[in-house]
């Protein structure tokens, strides 16, 4: 399971490190992807990306082809160096801000990884900190059963 959070910083060839505990889980290569929702770039494991794939699958044939060609034009496969690190492919990060503040926050969210802009995880964070959002999770979790 992947959980937890940490700040790295992107260096000048828009590399940047990914927790130890995380490359154990998502391998030696991985698959990083926009987010649909939100301003941050996603990494899976190959296996995790086949599940998601299945997914994609799974839709009727119109969606299935609009979604596949937005998320696998938007996807590339990254390979951790020596020291940890993957390269951040310029074209993935053009709407994230990630390349321009040169820090990122590195989240763990269950069955992948996302990457944040720091400004933006911090604005998100606040909202998703909040007291009406607090009640919101609560009730999904009460709802699910849990």
């Amino acid at each position: 399971m992947l959980i937890g959070k940490f700040k790295y910083s992107i260096d000048s060839k828009n590399r940047i490190c990914i927790a130890h505990q995380f490359r154990g889980i998502l391998g030696a290569k991985c698959v990083i992807s926009k987010d649909l929702l939100y301003k941050c770039l996603n990494l899976y494991s190959m296996e995790q990306w086949e599940e998601y794939s299945k997914l994609i699958d799974k839709l009727p044939p119109i969606r299935m082809r609009n979604t596949k060609q937005f998320v696998y034009s938007n996807s590339d496969i990254a390979e951790f160096d020596s020291q940890g690190r993957i390269v951040l492919n310029r074209d993935l990060c053009e709407d994230t801000g990630l390349l321009s503040e040169k820090e990122a926050m590195i989240i763990g969210v269950s069955t992948h990884v996302q990457i944040w802009n720091v400004m933006e995880w911090e604005n998100f964070s606040k909202e998703l900190n909040s007291e009406k959002s607090k009640a919101t999770i609560i009730s999904d979790l009460l709802e699910s059963g849990n």
